[in-house]
């Protein structure tokens, strides 16, 4: 899009003197969808003001948005494997996350037979369950930042740190985050779900620029 001047507040995009940039498209989609207006650009003059008065809105909402934020993201599809034939995608960017937890389970013999036949296989599992369910809710939510809607060629590694009861269990995985062009290839459900965190996610990213 090429502008001489904001169709908001009218500022100089061009020019030696010129201090203002129109702002990515997402954000004008995002100004435009709550606060009902239908500017074709807005610039980084008029911008943050009309941000800053969504974010506080956002504000008091915040806790209903990150619990909301929570049921939903799983929804975000992570593929072990390339993205499937029919997909037509960019690719965004490599992502990762890392988590580290304690175990309280030793890796002796004696204990593995423990482990193995129920005496605190139960408990251990729960902690590598949950140690890669924050992994995988990190990179989801990594990726719907970066503008994508799926992460494909995701691996993960399991590590030990430490011996004895003083052990500590290591989650690192890594996938691409990519957008898939034709949202139409998901499920109808799963593509209403996917939506919903991309706007939850602008809306948190919004409160966080909030000037301090």
């Amino acid at each position: 899009m090429k502008l001489e001047k904001c169709p908001c507040c009218g500022k100089s995009l061009t020019g030696f003197f010129s201090t203002v940039n129109l702002v990515p498209q997402t954000k004008i989609d995002f100004i435009n969808r709550h606060l009902n207006q239908n500017f074709d650009a807005y610039c980084t003059g008029c911008s943050p003001d009309l941000l800053n008065k969504l974010a506080r809105t956002f504000q008091q909402q915040k806790n209903d948005i990150e619990n909301r934020l929570r049921q939903i993201i799983h929804y975000i599809p992570i593929l072990s494997s390339p993205a499937p034939n029919d997909w037509k995608y960019e690719a965004i960017d490599m992502i990762t996350a890392q988590t580290t937890s304690g175990t309280g389970f030793a890796t002796e013999l004696s204990r593995s037979f423990n482990d193995f036949f129920g005496g605190t296989s139960n408990t251990t599992n729960k902690k590598i369950l949950n140690a890669t369910n924050l992994c995988k809710a990190d990179i989801r939510i990594q990726c719907v930042k970066m503008g994508g809607n799926a992460i494909i060629s995701t691996d993960i590694d399991y590590n030990e740190i430490g011996s004895g009861s003083t052990n500590m269990l290591m989650v690192c995985m890594a996938g691409t985050a990519i957008k898939v062009l034709d949202i139409n290839m998901f499920p109808e459900k799963i593509r209403e779900y996917i939506l919903e965190a991309i706007e939850l996610t602008e809306k948190l990213e919004a409160i966080a620029d909030i000037p301090k």
